[in-house]
């Protein structure tokens, strides 16, 4: 009898217009619908609703919709590109060195302390050099930076240099919540696969007009990452760090270094 009365309620409040326009989240908290003349209460409480009825003269309750465990969602990022000092290395200038980011994330939720987080997307690095008076140049041999403080030329006035990579990169981070959920602590891995690479160096010439010129190479950069990733959530604000353990450039192309990122996550 309790599965026919489920089955009948289950078809009636499925040809509800209400119930068939508005997921569960949406409904009111409580509301009671009569059917063949018996009624029945549905109760929606913290994303779990239930059906309630009378059998035998008594009332019972039964959960026919629990919240999702498995949540997906487009998230960007946005922060800051250095690495790690080498003496072949021109020191890196952390704003406007931006690390910009979007990500299609998957969330696993087995309990309400443990998340399993799992991302796929593109990532961009941009690396800005401190002193615009250096020029990253691709030759055969490898990447050249080439100071202009040492060159004297009239009419040539840097105002910027920089190299840049984009990145295909897949990630799981684990992650541990409070019971409020307002601290999350994760930890995990990442990979990515490089999709391109560029320089980009501005100067001003002697009419005053500014000249841009662009090398459309890989730059030497590496053809792949693999790091650590560590992300951080305080209430509303979600902090992420990446650190390559892989070198940023070919081996024997480039200055031997690591690159490392960190910003905000934008939920």
């Amino acid at each position: 009898m309790k599965t026919l009365y489920l089955l009948l309620a289950g078809i009636f409040l499925a040809a509800s217009p209400t119930m068939a326009q508005d997921s569960p989240e949406n409904q009111p908290k409580s509301k009671t619908y009569k059917f063949l003349g018996s009624s029945y209460k549905y109760q929606n409480e913290d994303g779990k609703w239930s059906l309630e009825w009378k059998e035998d003269s008594k009332f019972k309750t039964e959960t026919i919709h629990k919240k999702r465990k498995f949540e997906t969602e487009v998230v960007p990022e946005v922060g800051i590109n250095i690495w790690v000092p080498s003496k072949n290395a021109p020191e890196i200038k952390p704003w406007g060195s931006w690390n910009v980011g979007i990500n299609w994330q998957g969330i696993l939720k087995p309990s309400k302390n443990f998340h399993l987080k799992t991302a796929l997307g593109v990532s961009w690095y941009n690396f800005k050099f401190e002193d615009p008076n250096i020029q990253a140049v691709k030759t055969p041999d490898g990447l050249e930076f080439i100071d202009y403080n040492l060159i004297d030329q009239e009419g040539f006035d840097p105002i910027k240099s920089k190299i840049s990579s984009s990145f295909a990169n897949l990630s799981i981070v684990p992650t541990l919540l409070t019971n409020d959920g307002n601290f999350r602590l994760g930890i995990g891995a990442y990979a990515g696969l490089r999709l391109g690479g560029r320089g980009k160096f501005v100067y001003e010439d002697a009419e005053g007009d500014k000249q841009r010129i662009f090398e459309k190479s890989n730059m030497y950069f590496n053809n792949y990452r693999y790091g650590t990733r560590l992300e951080i959530g305080i209430g509303d604000a979600n902090l992420f760090f990446n650190y390559d353990l892989n070198e940023l450039f070919h081996s024997g192309k480039g200055p031997e270094v690591n690159a490392i990122s960190f910003g905000l996550i934008i939920i």
